[in-house]
């Protein structure tokens, strides 16, 4: 064998190994559980049925019930859209309104 062919083997190896450790990953990052809160919005509804719920950092997710696997989960449909309200959380937490006697 020549010093080429033996590095082209090589890199075709490396190359195979490469391939199938992204493929392997790639599936394994969508195997992950299903959103509760998406999968709970959807409770008593139909497939393409209107939902949306509150996630994290006080954003709302809208869209529609779709069928992940078996489940039917809100799926995001349009933008990202932020909660306000009144108060703030450090307000909230901090509210000194009470009255001490």
């Amino acid at each position: 064998m020549t010093f080429k062919t033996t590095l082209e083997r090589g890199l075709l190896g490396l190359l195979v190994a490469v391939t199938l450790l992204l493929t392997a990953s790639y599936a394994d990052a969508h195997s992950t559980p299903l959103n509760s809160v998406a999968v709970k919005a959807c409770d008593h509804k139909a497939r393409s049925q209107a939902c949306q719920y509150e996630g994290g950092h006080s954003d709302l997710y809208v869209g529609t019930c779709q069928y992940m696997s078996k489940d039917l989960i809100c799926v995001r449909n349009q933008p990202i859209q932020k909660i306000t309200s009144s108060k703030t959380e450090s307000e909230e937490e901090h509210d000194t309104s009470h009255k001490q006697g």
